[in-house]
């Protein structure tokens, strides 16, 4: 009996299949083998925007109403970098300083650009609170009406439940030119850079 199963398992290892000769299966693909990644291609605007529009072609933007002083004329001369975050949105609270790095680092390779952090807490008194706990965060508004972003959300292409953080890239003379729903990284630097 010892023997049987050793000639069992001996068989098994080397692929017998009884005397015939044909070749073992080919592997069954997982799902995460058989769905490639797409390559990194030509357009990555169009993989990193959720909306996007050619140059001077986007929708005419309308920055959202803000609790307190709205900023002078935002976007009319620069690019425009709106952040609309959440004090308990973790992914918007972890990019907040790359963001912020980020714009100097434009700056200094001669593309400045205005960035705009705007808080939709349903709480206005979240973002001083956030902000005494943490004093290196960026300075950021409030929008008036928390009810008034799922109108916006959708005016600006997306739906109105989509998830925080929302990125909106306004070009000169305020057409919105990119729109994304999600973290950014530090791989998008060079997108963003293409942008401005």
């Amino acid at each position: 009996m010892r023997g049987s199963w050793a000639l069992l398992i001996v068989c098994c290892a080397s692929g017998c299949d009884g005397g015939g000769s044909a070749p073992p299966p080919p592997p069954v693909a997982s799902r995460f083998e058989a769905v490639k990644a797409a390559a990194p291609g030509a357009d990555e605007l169009a993989g990193f925007c959720d909306v996007r529009a050619q140059p001077q072609q986007g929708a005419a933007f309308r920055f959202p109403t803000v609790a307190g002083t709205a900023p002078a004329a935002t976007g009319q001369a620069r690019f425009l970098w709106l952040n609309l975050w959440a004090t308990w949105c973790k992914p918007c609270v972890e990019e907040m300083p790359m963001i912020a790095a980020w714009q100097k680092r434009f700056a200094a390779e001669g593309k400045p650009l205005d960035v705009q952090f705007v808080s939709v807490d349903e709480d206005a008194a979240a973002v001083p609170a956030f902000r005494a706990q943490h004093p290196s965060a960026p300075a950021s508004l409030h929008i008036a009406d928390p009810k008034a972003l799922a109108p916006l959300l959708t005016e600006l292409g997306l739906d109105s439940g989509a998830g925080l953080p929302i990125h909106v890239f306004v070009e000169k003379g305020a057409r919105v030119r990119c729109v994304r729903a999600g973290a950014v990284t530090e791989s998008h630097y060079p997108i963003v850079a293409g942008m401005l």
